[in-house]
């Protein structure tokens, strides 16, 4: 099975990127580790060395500097994970990636919002399978990462809010692997 982490510092080193973004710390192990020239962190419950305590909409508000690699593994609400995609979008330099985690969830329990177990995905699913069906003509990937890293790559498209997906059942989208591009 593929490690988060050092898929993205291969994807970083691979692409000579220069300034990383994570939203959603957890514990801080990923941010860590990630190899990169500029790290910034952003997490409301999480203090430490290069590590912001904003929500993400108060740190995009702010924000003036843009990114080669943005990785989304915060709130997993899907409400939250499209308006991370779409300040992340705009925040991304030519050329660079947004990663979003949490897009294969393990079983039916671990999506539910609000959370009630440890394992937990939210309902990310919702917002990638639903970027994936109202803007065909943007460039991803999948890498089947334990519950699945999805890759947007920059492109001159503009991405609105509006598409988090509440009609698919999370059934339908699990029994046709609709998390793979």
């Amino acid at each position: 099975m593929i490690n988060r982490t050092e898929e993205i510092n291969r994807i970083i080193k691979e692409n000579g990127y220069k300034s990383y973004l994570e939203i959603g710390l957890g514990n801080g192990a990923n941010f860590k580790a990630i190899e990169c020239d500029v790290k910034i962190g952003v997490d409301p419950e999480v203090t430490g060395k290069d590590i912001g305590t904003l929500d993400s909409d108060t740190f995009f508000e702010h924000c003036q500097d843009t990114f080669d690699l943005i990785f989304i593994d915060g709130l997993h609400h899907a409400d939250q994970v499209e308006r991370d995609i779409i300040n992340s979008w705009n925040c991304l330099n030519k050329g660079g990636k947004i990663l979003i985690h949490n897009v294969k969830p393990l079983d039916e329990k671990c999506t539910r919002v609000p959370r009630e177990q440890d394992s937990w995905t939210g309902d990310v699913w919702r917002a990638w399978y639903g970027l994936k069906n109202t803007y065909p003509k943007l460039k991803l990937d999948y890498i089947d990462e334990r519950v699945g890293l999805a890759i947007i790559h920059k492109s001159r498209h503009k991405i609105e809010s509006g598409f988090v997906d509440y009609e698919t059942s999370y059934e339908d989208y699990n029994d046709y692997k609709k998390w793979e591009v």
